[in-house]
């Protein structure tokens, strides 16, 4: 488990008149701290957190705390949040189907809580008034992949369908068992490249844990298998995908299948400007970081959502996704 805390002063000028500074303590508990796209959600959140706290001179205390992948440390994380008399906290969570404790502490110290990027199920969220996602609709995103698929589909077949067996061989790399972006991301692309009318085979569904060394392990064992003839690879995110192409390069492959990823990191496209990838799905960080601080910001100091943020259903805010190939 590591933790940090950043302690920020407002600069506002002072006279006789003025009120006593306002004071505003954020807690952020972070699933994992190695995963570079949920790590650059939280730079996101404490850059606007920083801007937020510079416009408006409030006296802004952030800590965050990463939980190894555990839920018992992220419970005891804010279960330490809370007797600290933090005013919001904000949680990337460990296990999305288990945030009980987590809720039940929140509730009984009536603190507000922005889950966020680990959608937590609706009964779950429905159990408190102060409890809040931010995140995106993983079925958007794995339409979105299957799209930039069938748009290349359509315009070089030939060259894509290697064996030219009218049939495309691919590799399904999951993220996580069980979480929910992984499970719908995987159907629907590949419902949206079957729906255009192309014919699919599955040569693996690789569990890789959006991890781009698991992932580059997956890929180079079934190219054991299966030597030049995967023509596409699905991956859930673009960590996944940058380890595939990273075994395909190691083992020499001369005719790069398809790849295509999510979440829009800086490698990747450079990686599609140069033709190694086909594409990927922007899952914006920016966009969600912003949203979330924003959010904190004014629960925290007002006890409500600012005027300009529409939730759905007042708990919901989802950053849409956005297609990017060559």
């Amino acid at each position: 488990m590591m933790a940090f805390t950043l302690t920020l002063c407002g600069c506002a000028n002072t006279s006789e008149n003025t009120e006593e500074k306002r004071r505003l303590k954020v807690g952020i508990t972070m699933y994992n701290e190695y995963d570079l796209f949920t790590e650059d959600i939280r730079h996101n959140i404490e850059e606007r957190l920083i801007a937020l706290q510079n416009e408006s001179g409030v006296e802004l205390t952030t800590t965050v705390n990463y939980a190894g992948k555990s839920q018992l440390v992220q419970n005891d994380q804010v279960d330490d949040f809370i007797e600290k008399g933090y005013d919001v906290i904000c949680v990337n969570l460990v296990d999305r189907t288990a945030p009980s404790v987590i809720i039940d502490a929140a509730k009984a110290a009536d603190i507000p809580v922005i889950f966020f990027n680990r959608e937590l199920v609706e009964d779950d969220l429905n159990r408190f008034e102060k409890l809040y996602y931010v995140g995106a609709r993983p079925e958007e995103s794995g339409r979105m992949q299957g799209e930039i698929v069938v748009d290349a589909l359509n315009e070089r077949f030939d060259e894509i369908d290697f064996n030219h067996d009218n049939v495309i061989q691919y590799v399904m790399l999951e993220g996580e068992a069980g979480h929910q972006d992984a499970i719908l991301r995987s159907r629907l692309s590949v419902e949206t490249i079957s729906d255009a009318g192309f014919q699919l085979e599955r040569l693996g569904d690789e569990l890789a844990n959006w991890d781009r060394q698991q992932a580059q392990t997956k890929v180079n064992a079934l190219l054991q298998g299966y030597p030049r003839q995967i023509e596409l690879i699905l991956a859930n995110d673009d960590n996944m995908a940058l380890g595939a192409l990273d075994a395909l390069q190691a083992y020499g492959v001369k005719q790069l299948p398809l790849i295509v990823g999510v979440n829009g990191q800086e490698e990747v496209l450079e990686d599609i400007e140069e033709g190694l990838i086909e594409g990927t799905v922007l899952n914006n960080s920016k966009e969600k970081g912003r949203i979330i601080a924003e959010m904190a910001f004014s629960l925290g100091l007002e006890g409500k959502i600012p005027e300009d943020i529409e939730l759905i259903d007042g708990k919901y805010y989802y950053v849409s996704y956005e297609k990017i190939s060559k």
